[in-house]
């Protein structure tokens, strides 16, 4: 349902022309952002937001699966073929809001809703993400002392969380 090839092309297309983007990647696969990230975990407010979705998400631990991002990104190969048409100087944010529009967000909406008909674990997982409790936990992890520093790192290195936050929940709202 993902089409890996254009958001690949979009990603290589980023990643070539745009400085920011570049710097963004590169801060996310260095050891750097393994410290922030895990600085970022050890906050309270943070703490309390992982412990509710995996409370009342039915157990999924979120955080195991941001803890292999950087892994991830290490092992991901960028086309370096873009169509000279295509140079545009964006940053991480934009990125994300254009490969979010190669979604094909009927079909992500039929998938979600038989997920949460199904009633398993991912229901409880939306449920919970849907849940204004989480989007007051999301603010308060946002604003707290302790993740100020953190998220000042990652805005020095061209990653917006207050956009990558909306973009979230804009995903999250594209189901039932």
């Amino acid at each position: 349902m993902v089409p890996r090839r254009r958001i690949n092309h979009i990603a290589a297309r980023y990643y070539i022309f745009d400085p920011r983007f570049r710097q963004a990647v590169d801060f996310v696969r260095s050891d750097d952002f393994a410290k922030t990230w895990q600085q970022m975990r050890k906050a309270p407010d943070f703490a309390d937001l992982i412990d509710y979705v995996t409370e009342y998400g039915s157990g999924y631990d979120v955080s195991s699966v941001i803890d292999k991002l950087p892994n991830r990104l290490h092992a991901y190969q960028l086309s370096r073929v873009v169509p000279v048409d295509l140079m545009l100087r964006r940053d991480l944010t934009t990125f994300l809001h254009e490969a979010l529009q190669t979604l094909p967000r009927a079909q992500v909406y039929s998938l979600m809703a038989r997920k949460v008909r199904e009633g398993r674990d991912f229901a409880k997982l939306y449920k919970a993400l849907k849940d204004k409790e989480f989007k007051e936990l999301v603010h308060t992890a946002r604003h707290s002392q302790e993740m100020q520093q953190p998220l000042s790192k990652l805005s020095q290195k061209n990653i917006d969380v207050d956009e990558f936050i909306q973009i979230v929940f804009e995903l999250i709202s594209w189901g039932p």
